[in-house]
């Protein structure tokens, strides 16, 4: 005879599944959803602007744009500083994209005024910020002839 606890547990991993599996088909469609929507930054693709594209159509473009990136610029080729400070910003801003992702699933528990103010105070960081100008005492000096 089987007792209460065994079977009770028998159920438990059982149960488990279902919300692992649900847990790991989410954490995919939020990268998939980031994915469409740096694709459509990088790429300014009309077709990238339904929220509803199928997952296979989201990949095929990553890997249309990945194979296009690296058949423009080849592995290995040194970047400008003002190359390297845009891939910062668009790292930043996938960056904080992703944390705000994350943070609406959260925020459904807040009141709708409290969400407002939340995300109006967080959407001020996803603007982009104007260069600013290097220091003066910042630059190489040359030196002075006598």
């Amino acid at each position: 005879m089987v007792t209460r606890d065994r079977a009770e547990n028998r159920d438990g991993p059982k149960m488990l599944k279902p919300l692992v599996e649900k847990r790991r088909r989410d954490r995919i469609n939020r990268s998939l959803e980031e994915l469409r929507l740096l694709l459509l930054e990088q790429t300014r693709d009309q077709n990238l602007r339904n929220p509803k594209l199928e997952k296979a159509e989201i990949l095929e473009f990553a890997v249309g744009y990945l194979r296009e990136r690296s058949r423009v610029e080849p592995p290995g080729v040194l970047r400008s500083p003002a190359q390297d400070a845009e891939a910062l910003a668009s790292c930043y801003l996938s960056g904080f994209r992703e944390c705000l992702l994350r943070l609406a699933a959260f925020a459904h528990d807040a009141s709708p005024a409290a969400r407002a103010q939340l995300f109006s105070a967080l959407h001020v960081y996803l603007r982009p910020k104007p260069p600013r100008p290097e220091p003066l005492d910042a630059r190489p000096h040359a030196p002075r002839p006598l």
